[in-house]
């Protein structure tokens, strides 16, 4: 098997997971779907604008302006990245036999620097759809997410 192998963990989702406009944080390009392909097996991936802006310049943009690697790369990338992440974590939650938390952070370099990468697990509040949120810590944080209802 692969390591980017589909792997199905089956998840606890906790009546704590703030329920957020997921859908109007995308319509207004807040953040959006850090995935190409989902076939319905996992929860919906997103990251803030801004987090893939700064993707586009540490993948996209060599030396002199020239480009290094295309946008669609750097997005298979980060869909193999975050779904390597999201399966930990479930992992991690589902031994324990604990639900999803609100909150994780782990250390990884996905954004720059090796550095922390906040994961959020959010519910949009009009479809009831469970959604993983991740980025840097500054550009969750600039995000209104404690709007929950």
């Amino acid at each position: 098997m692969s390591d980017d192998a589909p792997r199905t963990v089956a998840a606890r989702i906790g009546d704590d997971l703030p329920r957020v406009d997921v859908i109007e944080l995308a319509n207004t390009r807040r953040i959006m779907h850090a995935e190409r392909h989902n076939d319905g097996s996992r929860m919906p991936m997103f990251i803030p604008t801004p987090s893939w802006a700064r993707l586009l310049e540490l993948h996209c943009m060599g030396d002199g302006g020239q480009p290094r690697l295309a946008p669609s790369r750097v997005m298979d990338g980060l869909e193999r990245a975050l779904g390597r992440i999201m399966t930990e974590v479930v992992r991690h939650d589902a031994g324990q036999d604990a639900p999803l938390r609100p909150v994780y952070e782990v250390t990884s370099d996905l954004f720059g620097a090796e550095g922390p990468v906040e994961i959020r697990m959010l519910v949009d509040r009009t479809t009831g759809v469970a959604c993983m949120l991740a980025g840097p810590p500054a550009d969750i944080a600039a995000l209104p997410l404690n709007t929950a209802s």
